[in-house]
């Protein structure tokens, strides 16, 4: 009996009750703002320096762990927090409450922007919205490039990438794997190909986009953001070609116009960025009549990858983390999202800075001071307060237009 009770008491060692979970996942999916950095450092706060759930050390490699598999490190840092507390149910249990809140919150603003888009306020804070989403991109752009390109030949990585993905108009996915299989091999075989790889990269296999065929639209929806999650390598910005290049060119869901708008309104909301998926999937449900339907399809198939990958995958973190072939797979693909987002940017950059056609100055001027603040101002305001001051002065030369000069 006693024996007994000490095998009980091991296992329940390290758990907490469901409630405590509940509670927890649910305060952390509202306050989920400010993107991964915020998110994952809300999460260390609680979990390893107040409530002391897991070691510093456990925590690293957690998040090591989650560095290279796909999808929003955040979500998977929390549904292995579940895991850890409560198994698997806990798991799904954290990923679900973390998700929850943006899919909430998203779908009711693609709900009011499908709705009053046409309206002068709204307009009026759209016109806000873009040059700030536009200059969080390029704010992006600038953290990524210094992190992951290292030396000359991820430069050309990212250069041949942006080559193949702007002129040649080989598909996303093509290019990131040619990518990260180029800059593996170089590392593993002979130093003197490293030259030459970056032209093999502009010559990546031609494959042709997979041709839609005659589904219903929620099953286009589902299959198209499954592919998102499975190749969202390096966070939303980083996927936003992708997104841009199925919604935008191949489907034609939605316009530039729309698509910068999705990335500014998912900043207003919590859980991880990439949950702008969430506003494009009910976005193109609209046209089917299915808005609700799409935004949910979305949402299941975007982050279905994550829980698999997680609590599949679980029990091997020490493994994963150890490979270096990975390491050096994940190093060539992220060269290759540098030079996809460079070419993202430059569409997004036309809609953004000519609304109406006309090139306006003040919305270049708006543009370069939101990335001027969140970039290089010494208190690094939050994304959240740039994206609000836009849309305040957007209303603002909606009803004055005498102040700008119209």
């Amino acid at each position: 009996m006693a024996s007994s009770r000490a095998r009980r008491a091991k296992k329940d060692e390290g758990t907490v009750s469901w409630r405590t979970l509940f509670g927890y996942f649910f305060r952390l999916g509202w306050l989920a703002f400010g993107g991964p950095v915020g998110q994952i450092g809300l999460m260390h706060l609680q979990v390893v320096e107040r409530r002391k759930w897991i070691g510093e050390e456990e925590f690293v490699r957690i998040l090591n762990f989650c560095h290279v598999l796909p999808g929003p490190e955040a979500l998977q840092l929390a549904i292995y927090l579940g895991y850890k507390k409560r198994g698997y149910r806990g798991g799904l249990l954290a990923g679900v409450l973390f998700i929850l809140p943006g899919f909430i919150t998203l779908t009711a603003l693609a709900a009011i922007y499908v709705r009053y888009g046409a309206a002068k306020e709204v307009l009026g804070v759209l016109w806000g919205f873009r040059p700030v989403g536009l200059a969080l991109l390029a704010a992006a752009l600038v953290r990524i490039s210094r992190a992951a390109l290292k030396n000359v030949f991820q430069v050309a990585l990212a250069a041949a990438a942006f080559g193949a993905f702007f002129f040649a108009e080989i598909p996303f996915i093509p290019v990131l794997l040619g990518c990260g299989a180029i800059y593996a091999l170089s590392r593993r075989f002979v130093p003197a190909m490293r030259g030459g790889a970056a032209l093999v990269a502009g010559s990546l296999p031609l494959l042709p986009a997979v041709a839609a065929g005659a589904w219903p639209r929620v099953v286009e929806i589902s299959a198209f953001f499954l592919k998102v999650g499975l190749f969202s390598f390096g966070g939303a910005y980083a996927v936003l070609p992708l997104l841009r290049e199925g919604a935008v060119t191949t489907h034609h869901w939605m316009t530039d116009h729309q698509m910068i708008d999705a990335l500014t309104l998912g900043e207003t909301t919590p859980g991880p960025l990439i949950s702008i998926g969430i506003f494009v999937g009910y976005l193109a449900g609209v046209p089917a009549g299915t808005p609700l339907l799409g935004a949910a399809a979305a949402t299941f198939f975007l982050f279905l990858p994550s829980f698999v990958f997680v609590l599949g995958a679980a029990r091997h973190v020490d493994w994963l983390t150890g490979q270096p072939a990975i390491r050096e797979f994940l190093k060539g693909v992220t060269s290759g999202v540098v030079g996809l987002m460079f070419s993202i940017a430059i569409p997004l950059a036309r809609v953004s800075f000519s609304p109406g056609g006309r090139f306006d100055p003040w919305t270049v001027a708006l543009g370069l001071a939101a990335f001027l603040a969140v970039t290089f101002w010494k208190w690094r305001l939050n994304v959240v307060v740039v994206v609000l001051a836009g849309g305040l002065l957007g209303i603002l030369r909606a009803f004055g237009p005498a102040l700008f000069g119209r």
